[in-house]
């Protein structure tokens, strides 16, 4: 059963040691890959025996595609380096592998329990045609000792000797309807046993087929993960662009702040001079009225 636990795997470039104790450490399946093979002299990745650790490619779970590197030692010495190169895939990407990888292990698990059927069951007829030839040896060698029974015999009585000729002969010939029957039951037993071989072989096929789907929906995930982190890479600047234009906006907005608390400062006072002006408009016309 693939491991669908991904908590070997560290956020970012971080390394990850797992102990090893007494075995082998276990790294992810992988898979070839020829733009990320060999050891990662390029990204400076050291493991806990001072050597440079291999590139990898997961196959495995939810990491399947993720690069990473790992201790070069292929030994019960090996140190445990995992160092992811890529970041996770996205939920929904993630979802779709994990799907996919559920399908291939339900695949896997009806062809086996497939085979084990006709195994079974090729077991089971290749066991009644050994009896059925044991049967049949068997009614040969009564036949046979019958016929030298009767060859040993004195011809004391030709009578008895004719009456037991006669159901000598009966007896024969019912065996050899048995036989022939018997026959009949090993060429059926072969036929079956040549169509279970061809059943076999189409399960086969069909998973060879199968698996050629699986590389193809694989490729098709690869290309859409593409898509998706170059899309990523063009929100992440449309992002920058928008923090850059609200930023701008922020200062416009405190500019317009303090010219309006300049405007509504210069309101008040000329309000205010408006009111004296009034108040002294007044005055003057109350002196020139009693002039």
């Amino acid at each position: 059963m693939v491991s669908w636990s991904d908590s070997e795997s560290t956020e970012g470039s971080a390394a990850q040691y797992i102990s090893s104790d007494d075995s082998p450490v276990k790294i992810p399946a992988t898979i070839d890959e020829p733009s990320f093979e060999s050891l990662a002299d390029d990204l400076n990745v050291i493991c806990e025996h001072g050597n440079p650790g291999r590139k990898y490619v997961a196959f495995e779970g939810i990491s399947t595609g993720r690069r990473f590197i790992a201790c070069a030692t292929e030994s019960v010495a090996n140190c445990g380096l995992v160092q992811w190169v890529d970041e996770h895939c996205p939920e929904h990407l993630q979802n779709a592998i994990h799907k996919l990888w559920l399908m291939y292990e339900h695949s896997q698990h009806d062809n086996r329990m497939a085979c084990l059927e006709h195994s079974s069951t090729v077991h089971n007829l290749t066991q009644q045609k050994k009896e059925l030839q044991e049967t049949y040896e068997k009614l040969v060698e009564d036949v046979n000792n019958l016929l030298d029974y009767k060859d040993s015999q004195p011809e004391v009585n030709q009578k008895n000797d004719a009456e037991n000729i006669s159901v000598s002969v009966e007896s024969s010939m019912t065996k050899d309807a048995e036989i022939k029957k018997l026959k009949v039951v090993v060429d059926q037993l072969k036929q079956i046993h040549i169509a279970h071989a061809t059943v076999i072989r189409n399960l086969k096929f069909n998973h060879l087929k199968e698996k050629e789907k699986l590389s193809s929906d694989k490729r098709t995930l690869e290309i859409c993960y593409a898509d998706l982190k170059k899309e990523k890479d063009d929100l992440k600047k449309e992002k920058d662009k928008l923090d850059c234009c609200i930023a701008e906006l922020m200062k416009v907005k405190e500019k317009l702040t303090m010219e309006n608390s300049t405007l509504a400062s210069c309101i008040v006072e000329l309000k205010t001079t408006g009111d004296s002006n009034k108040r002294k408009l007044h005055q003057i016309k109350a002196i020139c009225d009693e002039d």
